[in-house]
C-alpha cells in the first residue's frame, strides 16, 4: 500500500509532448507521445521496444542503466529530437518507496530481475547518473511511476470515472484512488491519492497458506525470491505455464499421462511457456486440438487425443484459479472504495446534526477538492516547480555529501598532521597537537584499593569513588554524584572551574597554558577542608581507552563523540619525540578536534559550516569538532533549513521567529528525527515545537533528509579521521594486517540512530587492511580515570 504522490487524473485538457519510459519486463519501450494534438483531445505516440538480455537483468546495476540509457538516446536519434529536452515519465514496474514524485527507491526487484546495486537506491538518480555518464543528450524527469498507476491513468484520459488499475501480465499489481484520511503514511487527511497496492507480495506473511498447492510451493523454491511475491507466482504470466509443466510432469509419473513417459524439454524448467497455456485453453476445433498436439510434440511427446483433452483441462483449471484469485482480491478494492464513499454519508448526517446542536453558530463545512478537476496542465506545472525545488535541494546538500575521493585525501591530510604533532619541530604548528598523556601501561588485573575520580568535560561534572577489586573477584564498583556548572562560572575566571582546553562552550579565563592539577591543588588548599593525592591527570579520550582496556587488551584506541570529539590511541615511543626514550609506548592525546584549524578542511567546508563557526565562542577554532560533534549539528541542520526557506524550498517561504533563534535545533531532534520507528506525524510536532505549525508531510520528509545528510557526513568524517589512526598504528608495527579494538563513548555515538553504523563503514572502506572491532565504554571518562590512577600507584608502589 505504498503512497504513488499522484493525487489526481486526468480531465481531458492536458497538452504537450513527453518522452515516457517503460520498464516492467524483459523488454522495455521509449514513447513519444503527444497529448491533445491540433486543439483535439486525443493521444498521438511513437514508440519503440528494445530488449534487455538476461545478463543485464541479472548482472550489475549500473550497466542496466546504462543500456537503458544506450537506448533511449537510439530513439532519440532515429526522431531527430536529441537537442531537445523534454519532460519524461519513467514508468518502472517494481515494488518502491517513493517520496517525492521524482523520486522512488526500489525495494525489491521482481519478475527476474536480480541487477545488484539497486535495490535500496533511488532509480531515477541510477537513470539520471547514466545519461549524464553519456553526456549527449539531455532531459527532464518529472514524474516515477509504476506500469499499474500508468494503467489507471491512461483509462482515466478516456474514462473520467476509471479509478483501479490492474496490471495480469508478466506479473501482477493493482492501484486504485484511497482517501487521504486513511493513508496513515502521509501527512494530510483531504482529498484522495493513487496507492500501489504491490499486491503480488500478498501472501508473503502466509494468508494464503490453505490455498497453496504442492505445485505453488516447488515453483516458489526454484524461484529466484523464495518466499517472496507468493501471490504474483499462482496467478502471473511468468509462473503460469511452469504450473502446467509441474502438473502435467506429476500425472506423467504417476502413469495418467504419455503412458507414464516423460522427455528432458518436459523435465526441463521454463520449457511449458504461458503462451503455451493460451493457445491450447483456445484451441477452436474442439476434436483436433492442433496446439496441444503442435505443444507437446514440441517437447518430445507422442501425445493421444486422451492427453490432449486432459493438458487442456490442466491449462483450465490452472489459467481459471488464477483468474478466480485476481477477482477476488479486486472485489475487496471495490469494496474499499464503496465503504469510502459510504462514509460520506457519514460526514452529510454529522454537518447537519451539528448544525442542530449549536443553531447560534455559523459553521460552513468546506470539502477539499482534491486537483483532479484542474487538468494536467496545472499539474505538470506543479510537477515543473517540484522538480525545480527538488534540484535547487539538492544542489545545496550536495555540497556537504562527501565522495570516497573528498574522504581518502581528509584521512591522508590527518595522517600528516599526526606525524606533524608528534615532530618537535613541527608541534607547535599542528592542528592536531598529539599530546603525551604519560599513561604507558593499560591494567593488567592486578590493581586493588579506593580511588576518587573527578571527570570535567561538559555543563556537568561528577565526583566518584570507585572501588577496585583484582584476583578471582575482580570488579569495578562506583559510586558518584553529579553537579552543574552554571554559565557565569562557565564564561567567568578560571578561579571558579578547572579546565585543560578551551572547547565545548567554556571561556573561563586564566587556565589556558596553567597547570590544571595546580588549579585544583589551589582550590582545594583554599578551602582548608580535606586534602587530596592528585596522581593522574587525563582526559575523558583516554578514560575511555583505559577503560575498555580493563575489557579487552586489544583496545588501543579511545574515541569520543558527544558534546565534543577526541582521540587518543598508543604510540611507538620512538615517534613521540617532545618525551625522551625510545623504548614501548605512550597513550597520545591527539585533540583531534581542532584539525582543520589551519585550513585542512577548507574544500570541505561549507557555507553552513562558516556560520556555524562564526556564531561561535571561539571562531577559527576546533573546526573538525564544528563538522561532526553533538554540540553543532544541530545548529548545522538550522542553518541549512534557514536557507531552504528563504529560498522558498520548505516551510512555504514561511520562517518562524523560534527557527531563527540560535541553538533552538538540538542535536538529539536528529537522533529523534532520523529514527527508524519515528512516523512522519512525529516529526510534525517536533518541527510543531519550533514554531512550525503549518508544517506539511513534504515538509516533514525534506527535515529528515537534511538531518540524514548533515549526520552522515558527520560519521563519515569521523570515520575518516579514525582510519587515519588504525593505518598509522599498522604502519608503525609494520604489519600487514592489523586486529584492534576501538573503546567509544559519547551520546551521538550511542544515541544516533543510524551514526556508529555509518563511521564503521567508513573506517572500513579507508583502512580495508584493518579488522576494527567497536567496545562502547561504560563510564569512560569516569572509571577510566580511576583506572589510570590505580594502575600509576600499582606501578609507583
Amino acid at each position: 500500500m505504498l503512497p504513488t504522490f499522484v493525487r489526481s487524473t486526468p480531465d481531458g485538457t492536458e497538452k504537450g509532448s513527453f518522452l515516457a519510459l517503460d520498464l516492467g519486463g524483459s523488454n522495455f519501450r521509449v514513447l513519444l507521445v503527444k497529448v491533445s494534438v491540433n486543439g483535439k483531445q486525443k493521444v498521438e505516440m511513437e514508440n519503440q521496444i528494445y530488449a534487455i538480455p538476461e545478463d543485464l537483468m541479472r548482472g550489475n546495476g549500473s550497466e542496466l542503466f546504462d543500456h537503458i540509457a544506450d537506448c533511449l538516446a537510439n530513439f532519440l536519434d532515429n526522431l531527430g529530437i536529441k537537442n531537445k529536452k523534454l519532460p519524461l515519465g519513467f514508468t518502472f514496474s517494481f515494488p518502491c518507496q517513493q517520496t517525492e514524485l521524482d523520486e522512488s527507491i526500489l525495494v525489491s526487484w521482481t519478475k527476474g530481475f536480480k541487477a545488484s546495486g539497486v535495490e535500496g537506491k533511488d532509480v531515477v538518480s541510477l537513470l539520471r547518473k547514466a545519461i549524464k555518464k553519456r553526456g549527449d543528450f539531455d532531459i527532464d524527469i518529472v514524474a516515477v511511476i509504476n506500469d499499474t498507476v500508468g494503467t489507471m491513468m491512461t483509462c482515466g484520459y478516456d474514462d473520467h470515472h476509471c479509478e483501479i488499475g490492474l496490471i495480469v501480465g508478466t506479473g501482477t499489481n493493482a492501484c486504485y484512488m484511497e482517501e487521504m484520511r486513511n493513508l496513515e503514511l502521509v501527512e494530510g487527511d483531504e482529498g484522495r491519492m493513487c496507492v500501489n497496492m504491490e499486491w503480488g507480495a500478498f501472501g508473503d506473511d502466509g494468508a494464503l497458506e490453505d490455498l497453496r498447492t504442492d505445485f505453488d510451493l516447488e515453483i516458489d523454491a526454484g524461484s529466484l525470491n523464495p518466499g517472496k511475491q507468493l501471490f504474483e507466482k499462482m496467478i502471473s504470466g511468468m509462473y503460469m505455464g511452469e504450473l502446467v509443466r509441474l502438473i502435467l510432469v506429476k500425472m506423467a509419473k504417476e502413469k495418467l499421462l504419455f503412458q507414464g513417459q516423460t522427455t528432458p524439454d518436459l523435465l526441463t524448467t521454463g520449457h511449458f511457456i504461458t503462451s503455451y497455456v493460451f493457445a491450447i485453453e483456445n484451441d477452436k476445433l474442439v476434436f483436433s486440438h492442433t496446439a496441444a498436439v503442435h505443444v507437446l510434440q514440441s517437447l518430445g511427446l507422442n501425445p493421444s487425443v486422451e492427453d490432449c483433452i486432459a493438458t487442456q483441462r490442466v491449462c483450465q483449471i490452472v489459467s481459471t484459479r488464477a483468474a478466480h484469485l485476481c477477482a477476488a482480491t479486486l472485489v475487496a478494492v471495490l469494496r474499499q472504495i464503496r465503504d469510502n464513499k459510504a462514509a460520506e454519508r457519514f460526514a452529510r448526517r454529522l454537518h447537519k446534526m451539528v448544525r442542530r446542536l449549536v443553531p447560534d453558530c455559523d459553521v460552513r463545512f468546506l470539502r477539499s477538492q482534491d486537483g483532479s478537476g484542474k487538468g494536467a496542465a496545472m499539474v505538470t506545472a506543479v510537477a515543473y516547480r517540484l522538480a525545480t525545488q527538488h534540484a535547487e535541494r539538492q544542489r545545496i546538500l550536495d555540497t556537504l555529501r562527501l565522495s570516497h575521493e573528498q574522504l581518502l585525501e581528509v584521512k591522508k591530510r590527518m595522517g600528516d598532521e599526526m606525524v606533524r604533532g608528534l615532530s618537535k619541530q613541527h608541534h607547535k604548528q599542528a592542528s592536531v597537537r598529539m599530546l603525551p598523556s604519560y599513561v604507558r601501561s593499560t591494567p593488567d588485573g592486578t590493581e586493588h584499593g579506593d580511588f576518587l575520580a573527578l571527570d570535567l568535560g561538559g555543563t556537568n561534572f561528577r565526583v566518584l569513588l570507585v572501588r577496585v577489586r583484582s584476583g578471582k573477584r575482580r570488579s569495578v564498583e562506583m559510586h558518584n554524584k553529579i553537579y552543574g556548572i552554571p554559565q557565569e562560572t562557565m564564561q567567568g575566571t578560571g578561579e571558579e572551574g578547572i579546565l585543560l582546553k578551551w572547547t565545548k562552550g567554556f571561556r573561563a579565563s586564566g587556565c589556558e597554558g596553567e597547570d590544571v592539577v595546580m588549579l585544583l591543588k589551589d582550590a582545594i588548599h583554599r578551602r582548608e577542608e580535606f586534602d587530596l593525592d592528585v596522581v593522574a591527570v587525563v582526559n575523558d579520550t583516554v578514560g575511555t581507552m583505559m577503560t575498555c582496556g580493563y575489557e579487552d587488551p586489544r583496545c588501543e584506541v579511545g574515541l569520543i563523540v558527544g558534546t565534543g570529539t577526541n582521540a587518543c590511541y598508543m604510540e611507538e615511543m620512538q615517534n613521540v619525540e617532545m618525551v625522551e626514550g625510545d623504548e614501548g609506548r605512550m597513550c597520545v592525546n591527539m585533540e583531534w578536534g581542532a584539525f582543520g584549524d589551519h585550513g585542512e578542511l577548507d574544500d570541505v567546508c561549507t557555507e553552513f559550516d562558516r556560520i556555524v563557526d562564526d556564531c561561535s565562542n571561539n571562531p577559527g577554532k576546533q573546526r573538525y569538532e564544528k563538522m561532526i560533534s553533538g554540540m553543532y549539528l544541530g545548529e548545522i541542520v538550522r542553518n541549512v533549513l534557514l536557507e531552504f526557506t528563504a529560498k522558498g524550498l520548505l516551510f512555504r517561504g514561511k520562517l518562524s521567529e523560534r527557527l531563527k533563534t540560535r541553538g533552538i535545533f538540538e542535536t538529539k531532534f536528529l537522533s529523534q528525527i532520523e529514527s527508524d520507528r519515528l512516523a512522519l506525524r512525529q516529526v510534525r510536532s517536533i518541527l510543531q515545537h519550533l514554531g512550525l505549525t503549518s508544517s506539511t508531510c513534504d515538509d516533514s520528509i525534506l527535515v529528515k533528509e537534511v538531518c540524514s545528510v548533515v549526520a552522515r557526513r558527520a560519521a563519515q568524517l569521523c570515520g575518516a579521521g579514525l582510519a587515519a589512526v588504525v593505518d598509522k598504528i599498522r604502519l608503525n608495527r609494520k604489519l600487514e594486517h592489523l586486529r584492534i579494538t576501538v573503546g567509544v563513548d559519547g551520546t551521538l555515538y550511542k544515541l544516533h540512530p543510524h551514526f556508529s553504523g555509518i563511521m564503521k563503514e567508513t573506517v572500513r572502506a579507508l583502512s580495508p587492511q584493518c579488522e576494527v572491532t567497536f567496545l562502547q565504554s561504560e563510564d569512560g571518562s569516569g572509571k577510566g580515570a580511576a583506572l589510570i590512577t590505580a594502575v600509576a600507584c600499582r606501578i609507583r608502589h
